[in-house]
Protein backbone atom coordinates (compact mmCIF):
# COMPACT_ATOMS: atom_id res chain seq x y z
CA UNK A 1 0.00 0.00 0.00
CA UNK A 2 1.27 3.20 -1.22
CA UNK A 3 2.16 5.64 1.81
CA UNK A 4 1.76 9.08 2.44
CA UNK A 5 5.30 9.00 3.54
CA UNK A 6 6.35 8.11 0.37
CA UNK A 7 4.35 10.59 -1.57
CA UNK A 8 6.29 13.47 0.72
CA UNK A 9 9.57 11.23 -0.30
CA UNK A 10 9.32 11.32 -4.09
CA UNK A 11 7.77 14.71 -4.00
CA UNK A 12 10.75 16.05 -2.09
CA UNK A 13 13.32 14.48 -4.99
CA UNK A 14 10.98 15.66 -7.75
CA UNK A 15 11.54 19.05 -6.15
CA UNK A 16 15.08 19.14 -5.29
CA UNK A 17 16.24 16.83 -8.13
CA UNK A 18 18.65 15.17 -5.99
CA UNK A 19 18.31 12.27 -3.27
CA UNK A 20 20.48 13.83 -1.28
CA UNK A 21 18.71 17.44 -0.69
CA UNK A 22 15.15 15.59 -0.92
CA UNK A 23 16.77 13.36 2.36
CA UNK A 24 17.79 16.28 4.36
CA UNK A 25 14.55 18.16 3.38
CA UNK A 26 12.34 15.29 4.76
CA UNK A 27 14.89 15.18 7.98
CA UNK A 28 15.67 11.28 7.13
CA UNK A 29 18.87 9.42 5.75
CA UNK A 30 19.61 9.14 2.23
CA UNK A 31 19.26 5.56 1.91
CA UNK A 32 15.99 5.55 3.91
CA UNK A 33 14.54 8.02 0.82
CA UNK A 34 15.85 5.79 -1.56
CA UNK A 35 14.29 2.46 0.12
CA UNK A 36 10.97 4.22 0.43
CA UNK A 37 11.06 5.74 -3.54
CA UNK A 38 11.70 2.02 -4.61
CA UNK A 39 9.34 0.61 -2.50
CA UNK A 40 6.67 2.94 -4.09
CA UNK A 41 8.14 1.75 -7.50
CA UNK A 42 8.23 -1.65 -7.11
CA UNK A 43 3.86 -1.19 -5.23
CA UNK A 44 3.06 0.73 -8.38
CA UNK A 45 5.23 -1.77 -10.94
CA UNK A 46 6.57 1.23 -12.63
CA UNK A 47 9.60 3.75 -12.74
CA UNK A 48 9.50 6.69 -11.55
CA UNK A 49 12.97 8.24 -11.39
CA UNK A 50 16.01 7.96 -13.68
CA UNK A 51 19.29 8.86 -12.40
CA UNK A 52 21.16 10.93 -15.39
CA UNK A 53 24.23 13.28 -15.31
CA UNK A 54 22.77 16.31 -13.76
CA UNK A 55 20.53 14.70 -10.62
CA UNK A 56 17.47 12.81 -11.35
CA UNK A 57 14.70 12.91 -13.98
CA UNK A 58 11.68 11.94 -13.57
CA UNK A 59 9.58 9.39 -16.52
CA UNK A 60 6.76 10.26 -18.17
CA UNK A 61 4.87 8.64 -15.26
CA UNK A 62 6.57 9.45 -12.81
CA UNK A 63 5.73 13.68 -13.55
CA UNK A 64 2.23 11.88 -13.83
CA UNK A 65 2.21 10.13 -10.22
CA UNK A 66 4.10 13.23 -8.71
CA UNK A 67 1.00 15.36 -9.64
CA UNK A 68 -1.27 13.24 -8.55
CA UNK A 69 1.09 12.93 -5.39
CA UNK A 70 0.81 16.88 -4.66
CA UNK A 71 -2.92 16.63 -4.85
CA UNK A 72 -3.46 14.21 -2.48
CA UNK A 73 -0.89 15.58 -0.09
CA UNK A 74 -2.90 18.87 -0.48
CA UNK A 75 -6.19 17.43 0.11
CA UNK A 76 -4.84 15.42 3.54
CA UNK A 77 -3.35 18.49 4.66
CA UNK A 78 -6.54 20.34 4.18
CA UNK A 79 -8.41 17.60 5.81
CA UNK A 80 -6.23 17.91 9.12
CA UNK A 81 -6.69 21.83 8.84
CA UNK A 82 -10.49 21.05 9.13
CA UNK A 83 -10.20 18.90 11.79
CA UNK A 84 -8.63 20.99 13.45
CA UNK A 85 -10.31 24.15 13.35
CA UNK A 86 -13.23 21.92 14.03
CA UNK A 87 -11.80 20.48 17.31
CA UNK A 88 -11.26 24.03 18.38
CA UNK A 89 -14.68 25.89 17.84
CA UNK A 90 -17.23 25.86 20.28
CA UNK A 91 -20.77 24.54 19.84
CA UNK A 92 -23.92 24.98 20.67
CA UNK A 93 -26.07 27.59 22.61
CA UNK A 94 -24.75 29.62 24.85
CA UNK A 95 -26.17 31.45 28.10
CA UNK A 96 -24.97 34.38 30.05
CA UNK A 97 -25.92 34.89 33.65
CA UNK A 98 -25.91 38.52 34.47
CA UNK A 99 -25.63 39.30 38.08
CA UNK A 100 -27.11 42.60 40.01
CA UNK A 101 -24.50 45.29 39.98
CA UNK A 102 -24.31 48.78 41.84
CA UNK A 103 -24.80 51.76 40.19
CA UNK A 104 -21.49 53.84 39.87
CA UNK A 105 -23.25 56.77 42.00
CA UNK A 106 -23.71 53.75 45.06
CA UNK A 107 -19.72 52.78 44.71
CA UNK A 108 -18.87 56.81 45.61
CA UNK A 109 -20.65 57.03 48.56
Amino acid sequence: MTTLRQLRYLVAVADTRHYGRAAEACHVTQPALSMQIQELEAQLGVELLERCRGGIELTQIGREIVRRARTVLTEVRDLEDHARHHRRVLSGPLRLGVIPSHRRSDLRT
